[in-house]
């Protein structure tokens, strides 16, 4: 890519995303990753807008980051970058904040799910599978959709199969969940209550993000109550793979890690409030290399209880699972991303 590089002036990028109770890590994370694959072709700038705890995820950063209570701060520090370039990855934003993003040259949103859609230059959707919505928001034109759009972290590696075979093989199953970064119905919680009475003994690592913020204290009490597995509270973030990769199975939210899951090698069981977020894990289900246990929420932990029991003693199909996901997504997206993303720029400013 650094080639197409010579005799142009390098584009200002900024990078803005947002991270809450609310809206979750997943887009603070994905646009973490992408502005360290953007800094080796473009002068980068990341603006993180939320809480002060999504501190621990900028920090070792070596690109220039800002993290901004509100959007009013955002905008002042937009406004004196003046970027060529602005990636949004977030699920909403005001009209006066995208009013200002959209003076620079091009806008991008990297999350499928944003207010305005429909008004940015192109959208980077990581599956072939569409929001039924779009056609009817004249989003066609638009859409850069597909599993080589994903944008994995740098901590997420592929399980080799010698090693997944040895995990699935293991007694107790390992099982991680992860309800992501913040958790805001505390599905953590109801789904060990589900698994309860699941009869053969499980390992299970319960990941708990920088932005949990339920009591730990009723955690442990669903610990203390589950006498039949062996259960382990962990609060991680960069490392969540370092335990994840030594796991047969992970019981996710249908975020962004179900799509690291799947690139590493790692079944999944998807659980969702609504059926509105189910096309983003849809291409997946169907290729074999996760599950979903449908919504609402509340009745999906018990289908995923339910289908925990039935993986646990029938592990060939962990296997399967495992092996269905092999390259179908790689580590160069992000890549793709800024090389489509500087074409546009580029042709634009030639015509």
């Amino acid at each position: 890519m650094n080639s197409n590089l010579r005799g142009k002036r390098l584009a200002r990028v900024v990078v803005v995303c947002k991270g809450s109770v609310k809206s979750g890590l997943g887009h603070v994370m994905r646009s973490r990753t992408f502005a360290k694959h953007a800094s080796r072709c473009c002068e980068v700038h990341l603006i993180v807008i939320g809480d002060h705890y999504l501190d621990a995820l900028l920090s070792g950063l070596v690109i220039k980051h800002h993290l901004f209570r509100d959007e009013a701060e955002a905008i002042e520090a937009i406004q004196q970058i003046s970027p060529d370039l602005v990636f949004l990855d977030m699920l909403e934003c005001s009209d006066e904040f995208f009013a200002v993003v959209k003076r620079s040259e091009a806008t991008f949103s990297l999350s499928p799910i944003f207010s305005h859609l429909n008004k940015v230059d192109l959208v980077f959707h990581r599956t072939s599978v569409l929001n039924p919505r779009w056609s009817d928001e004249g989003l066609t034109d638009s859409l850069r959709c597909g599993l080589q759009y994903n944008i994995i972290r740098e901590s997420c590696e592929s399980i080799p199969t010698e090693v997944y075979l040895q995990n699935a093989q293991q007694f107790p199953l390992a099982v991680a969940i992860s309800m992501g970064g913040t958790d805001a119905s505390n599905n953590t919680l109801k789904l060990l209550q589900a698994i309860r009475d699941i009869p053969r003994p499980i390992l299970f690592w319960v990941l708990l993000g920088e932005g949990y913020g339920h009591s730990y204290e009723e955690l442990v009490e669903a610990v203390k109550q589950d006498t039949n597995h062996e259960i382990i509270l962990a609060k991680t973030s960069d490392s969540m793979w370092r335990i994840m990769r030594n796991c047969a199975l992970a019981i996710l939210a249908g975020g962004t890690v179900t799509y690291e899951s799947a690139f590493a090698g790692l079944p999944s069981i998807n659980l969702f409030h609504s059926p509105d977020n189910y096309f983003l894990v849809e291409e997946l289900a169907e290729k074999g290399a996760c599950l979903s246990a449908g919504y609402p929420m509340d009745a999906a932990v018990h289908v995923a209880a339910a289908n925990l029991e039935f993986l646990e003693s029938n592990r060939d199909l962990l296997v399967q699972m495992h092996t269905a996901s092999k390259d179908l997504i790689d580590k160069s997206g992000a890549q793709r991303i800024i090389a489509e993303a500087l074409n546009h720029y580029w042709s634009r400013q030639a015509s």
